[in-house]
């Protein structure tokens, strides 16, 4: 069973160039340089789990992965299915999180002003109070979670597996500094932030190869037969 697995496509984006490298440079030139790296860690994991493995680059990787395209790319360059590794999270919180952190804000603003507003009478009051749990709500949750980011290091990968023949799968892995480094002093961040990625598809590459389980939106995936 031959594999393809494609360059990590970057759908964060990541705002912080401080992930990729401590190193003076290019940021794109060092993001790409990681995102290589990414791409070999998964071949390596792959081929330890017995899997014929081909790198390769994807075109307009700006672009959301088109399976047509994929299964189009597997066919054409003659390996049974295509591996898209898929950045979802990078050494920061995800902003969509954020949104959501700032909606629950929203909500127990409104909530409170208005139970305020209601038990006082007094409009004025309702106001102070919703505000003034918004801004608590806001200032817990979402500048925690900026603040999270630094000590844990999360990353969250999914893969596209888009196969010659076959259903398209998808399997999405996560990982984060480990609980015993969150207050020590370790090596550079873009390292640590490598390392626990290295980790997550570690652990995607065994799934990949694992024997499926049938759950709901899950497809065999072609590498199973690589055993």
């Amino acid at each position: 069973m031959r594999v393809e697995v494609l360059t990590p496509v970057d759908r964060v984006p990541v705002r912080d160039p401080g992930v990729w490298s401590t190193s003076p440079g290019p940021a794109d030139r060092q993001r790409q340089q990681v995102l290589v790296n990414l791409r070999g860690a998964l071949a390596d994991a792959l081929t330890k789990k017995g899997v014929q493995v081909c790198e390769g680059e994807l075109e307009a990787a700006s672009l959301a992965p088109q399976p047509a395209n994929l299964r189009e790319r597997a066919l054409a360059d003659h390996v049974d299915a295509v591996v898209l590794p898929e950045l979802v999270a990078y050494g920061e919180v995800r902003r969509s999180w954020l949104w959501v952190l700032l909606g629950q804000g929203v909500v127990a603003g409104v909530g409170h002003g208005v139970a305020a507003a209601k038990v006082t009478g007094r409009a004025r009051d309702g106001w102070i109070v919703g505000g003034g749990e918004f801004l608590l709500e806001t200032v817990t949750w979402v500048g925690g979670a900026l603040v999270a980011s630094r000590t844990l290091d999360p990353v969250v990968i999914r893969l596209w597996v888009v196969p010659a023949h076959g259903k398209i799968a998808r399997k999405t892995g996560e990982g984060m500094r480990p609980l015993a480094q969150w207050l020590r002093r370790g090596p550079p961040r873009p390292q640590r932030v490598a390392s626990v990625a290295h980790k997550v598809l570690s652990r995607l590459a065994s799934k990949l190869v694992a024997k499926p389980t049938k759950r709901s939106g899950d497809a065999d995936l072609p590498v199973n037969a690589a055993r």
